[in-house]
């Protein structure tokens, strides 16, 4: 699978939602896409590499910010049930309307290390990958 049609179709499955998502990306299929160094891992950096693209396709009047909507509308599963209380959580930066993109990855780095690496080894897994999909349900 090329990298620019296996961004589409990993854009396409988060975006529409976990059961897609489940359905369409095998885990290895997924973690390959993610792994841009080629060691077969995915690591913080490259999953925030891939939240930086979520970021751009979130922001939909293109200001360089996320509105506290656009964040919601961002997230899936149980994640948006909490999203205010995390857009709070988050939000430190001066514009208190709004998400920059560091902030957008501060959240996301927190996701990576308290709930996507469940193992702590500093990557994740296909088998995290997995649970990471089941858990947006």
């Amino acid at each position: 699978m090329n990298v620019r049609f296996g961004a589409v179709l990993m854009l396409a499955a988060l975006t529409a939602g976990p059961a897609v998502a489940q359905q369409t990306l095998d885990p290895a299929v997924a973690i390959r896409f993610l792994d841009k160094d080629g060691d077969g891992k995915c690591n913080l950096n490259e999953y925030l590499t891939f939240q930086v693209t979520k970021f751009t396709q979130s922001d939909v009047d293109a200001d360089g910010a996320l509105q506290y909507g656009e964040f919601k509308d961002s997230l899936q599963g149980r994640a948006r049930t909490n999203a205010q209380r995390t857009f709070d959580a988050f939000n430190t930066e001066e514009n208190r309307k709004a998400l920059t993109q560091r902030e957008f990855l501060g959240y996301h780095a927190y996701v990576f290390k308290e709930y996507v690496d469940t193992d702590r080894d500093g990557f994740m897994s296909p088998e995290e990958w997995s649970k990471l999909i089941g858990s947006l349900n």
